[in-house]
This record gives C-alpha cells, sequence and structure tokens, in this order.
C-alpha cells in the first residue's frame, strides 16, 4: 500500500488531475496536483467498502467533488460550517448545486464546526474507518493541531493525511508536533511554493493552480515501521506562539489583527492606509465594546467563572 500511495503521489506530480472535464463547474481555491493526488489515492480504498474519504474545509466543494466524481464508490464526507470566505452564505448551496449538475450521489456534507463533526464523527461514518483525510480548515496552530489529533480514533491502519497549505510556518509546526508526538505516522512527501499565491505574479500563480497551490504535507500511517522519520522544516523559536499568550491576556486580545494592521501600515509609512486601519479599529472596537467591559487592562485570566477546587468522580 505505502508503494501505491508513492507512486500515486508522482502520478500527480507528472499529470495533475484525472481529469479535467469538470473544470467549468468545479472551481476553488487549490492546485491540479494536489487535487489529482486526493483522487488517486482515494482510489487506492475504492474496494474496502469499510473506508471513506473525509475532508475538513469544503469552501464551494472542488476537492470533495473532485474526489467524489472520480471515486464514485467511495463515501466522501465534508466537514465545514460554511463561516470563512462566504459572506453572502452562498457556499453551502454552492456545493449543493455542483452536486446535483454532476449527478453526484456520494457525496455528504457535514455542516458543522469542525471540533463539533470531529468530536461526534461515528454518528455520520458509522464503523467506516477514514482512509484519506484532507485537511484543508482553519489554519491556525490549534486548529490544525485538533484536526490530527480528533482524527486518530477514526484513522484506518493504512491511512493517508494531505494537509494543504503547508507553506505556512504554523501549519508545519502543527505538523511537525503531531509527528514528534505519534511516531507511527510518518511524512512520506512535502512540497513547497516560493510564497502564497496572493503574493505571486499573475503568471506564477496560474502556474501555482497547475501544482501545489500553497504547500502541501503527506503523512502515513506506518505501523510497520518501514519510513525513516522525516519532519517539515520550522524554526526553533517560539516568538511567535509565546506573542499567542501574551495576546490573549489583553483586555482587547480580540482586536489583534485590527491592531496589527495600524502598526503596519505605520510602518509602510503609508498614511492613507493608516487611517482607514484606524477608522476599522474603532469600527471593530465599539462592535466589539460588550466583550472588554468587565476585563482588566492586562493579565486577564477570564477565571470569573472558574470553580475554587473541583474533584472528579470514579465511574
Amino acid at each position: 500500500m505505502l508503494n501505491q500511495i508513492i507512486e500515486a503521489i508522482k502520478e500527480a506530480e507528472s499529470t495533475g488531475l484525472i481529469s479535467t472535464s469538470n473544470n467549468d463547474v468545479l472551481t476553488g481555491l487549490s492546485g491540479n496536483k494536489l487535487v489529482g493526488s486526493l483522487q488517486r489515492i482515494a482510489a487506492l480504498f475504492s474496494e474496502n467498502k469499510d473506508t471513506c474519504y473525509l475532508e475538513v474545509g469544503v469552501f464551494q466543494g472542488l476537492t470533495l467533488l473532485s474526489v467524489a466524481n472520480a471515486c464514485p464508490s467511495v463515501t466522501c464526507y465534508g466537514i465545514d460550517n460554511f463561516a470563512q470566505f462566504d459572506p453572502k452564505g452562498e457556499n453551502f448551496g454552492i456545493v449543493k448545486s455542483r452536486m446535483d449538475k454532476l449527478g453526484i450521489e456520494n457525496a455528504r456534507l457535514l455542516n458543522k464546526d469542525y471540533e463539533d463533526a470531529l468530536e461526534t464523527l461515528e454518528v455520520a461514518i458509522g464503523e467506516k474507518k477514514v482512509g484519506l483525510y484532507f485537511i484543508d480548515g482553519p489554519h491556525d496552530y490549534r486548529s490544525q493541531l485538533m484536526c490530527l489529533e480528533l482524527a486518530l480514533p477514526y484513522l484506518h491502519d493504512n491511512a493517508v493525511i494531505i494537509i494543504d497549505d503547508s507553506n505556512y510556518k504554523h501549519v508545519r509546526q502543527a505538523n511537525r508536533d503531531f509527528l514528534v508526538t505519534h511516531p507511527e505516522y510518518k511524512l512520506v512527501f512535502e512540497a513547497y511554493t516560493k510564497c502564497h499565491p496572493v503574493n505571486m505574479t499573475k503568471t506564477e500563480e496560474e502556474d501555482t493552480r497547475k501544482g501545489w497551490w500553497n504547500g502541501v504535507n503527506i503523512i502515513v500511517k506506518d505501523l510497520e515501521n518501514k519510513l525513516k522519520p522525516m519532519y517539515p522544516p520550522t524554526e526553533r523559536s517560539r516568538i511567535l506562539y509565546e506573542n499567542e499568550h501574551n495576546i490573549h491576556a489583553l483586555k482587547i486580545a480580540e482586536l489583534a489583527p485590527q491592531s496589527v494592521a495600524i502598526i503596519q501600515s505605520l510602518y509602510e509609512v503609508n498614511l492613507p492606509r493608516t487611517l482607514l486601519n484606524i477608522f476599522k479599529f474603532y469600527q471593530a472596537l465599539r462592535h466589539n465594546a460588550h466583550l472588554f467591559k468587565n476585563r482588566y487592562r492586562v493579565v486577564n485570566t477570564y477565571s470569573a467563572d472558574l470553580p475554587t477546587s473541583n474533584y472528579n468522580t470514579l465511574v
């Protein structure tokens, strides 16, 4: 199985998608090599009726429906509460419409927050095990790590985990931390781009859409210990993660992004943008004023409702 997985990745690297006939229906933010890998690896589990495909982060259905369309005998589950990148609340309807257009009957949408969905996944998938798990949900460190940890009880003995947007340093750090603490899982393949596609030229972005988009880490369950340990590149400095603690304890912690935007525009000596960012900051401040009312200026611990002591009880 391990050799088949590696061959599937190599084939996706050389030829991309299994089929391009649905490009007018299935659009989104991903690379052809990534989608091609998902299709081919999912196909390896197509004869096993006790396995399924699972992804976190459906968006408008490009990866979920590409896999479901290429592997009609594989039940494909997609988790998304459609809270991000969906200001008009249209994405759930877009996915359903695309399923109807393509006649896809083996895709299932779990319209939930990823933690709620993963903590109760057996309700959706029953006795099935996840053969291929694609993670493209929230990319903060904790969400990335929790997406890995919460899925552990449901993963097949030959499970493959594909993690999108692994160009992000904090995603790579979460992947590495998972690999270090779960040595039965190994990194089998990694690929990165020079930067996020947002920061590329139009030509570079078009090339990236044919490739791995914003980087990928592919992890396999290696119970027989056939692969040597390999880890995605990370930095030893923990300063950014230590900064998270300092931000959490501030009175206006939720406004960290708006605050940093002001500092960045000042750094760039961009007065119009600085004024715009200050305006956005005060808008957010007014909108969230109820959150800050009873907080301290610094070192907030959010302890008001915590018990002074609490013992567990024997089952």
